[in-house]
């Protein structure tokens, strides 16, 4: 919308998250620049944290899209997500092979 981006790659660290959510020139409405309060910032960064860990965990993970967020004072809420998760990798064919032959 504001053509505004800010990324890292995971897993995310505090200061990762930190800047995720201070680097974007429309930040300041999440501090209540914009007249309606500031939101809950310690629950959109528990969000990027847990997002992170799972994009760690879960290799297969190819997207994850949350869109929109509705970020208040009191909460935030996923409204829309959409998850793609891939296949398991096979292991290596050889190693298959190898262990059939013991």
């Amino acid at each position: 919308m504001l053509a505004d981006h800010a990324a890292r790659l995971a897993p995310l660290t505090d200061h990762d998250v930190h800047e995720l959510i201070t680097a974007p020139r429309c930040a300041p409405l999440l501090f209540g620049g914009g007249g309606d309060g500031p939101v809950d910032l310690e629950a959109i960064e528990q969000l990027l944290l847990r997002l992170s860990r799972l994009a760690s965990d879960l290799p297969q993970l190819a997207e994850a899209d949350l869109n929109p967020v509705l970020a208040r004072p009191e909460r935030i809420t996923a409204l829309d997500v959409r998850v793609r998760v891939l296949p398991r990798r096979a292991r290596d064919p050889y190693l298959r092979q190898l262990r059939r032959l013991r």
